[in-house]
């Protein structure tokens, strides 16, 4: 009766974990990056793997006179 208490606690705890921890953080490199339009920047979001190697790595963007570039942390 204790085994099986003890195996559904740490089952569940593992359960948790897992939902827990962003799963990218685990497997990939990560950053959190904003997008600056004309100065004003926009709400920070994590990016893993290649969408955070796409961001960190991009240039400039100008488009009708209004530039945009992420800016990754």
């Amino acid at each position: 009766m204790k085994k099986q208490i003890l195996r559904s606690c740490v089952g569940l705890i593992v359960l948790v974990a897992f939902f827990t921890l962003p799963a990218c953080e685990l497997l990939e490199d990560c950053g959190t990056c904003v997008l600056v339009t004309d100065g004003e920047e926009g709400t920070p979001l994590l990016f893993c793997g290649d969408a955070y190697q796409e961001r960190l790595n991009s240039s400039p963007t100008t488009i009708n006179g209004v530039t945009s570039y992420w800016d990754c942390y």
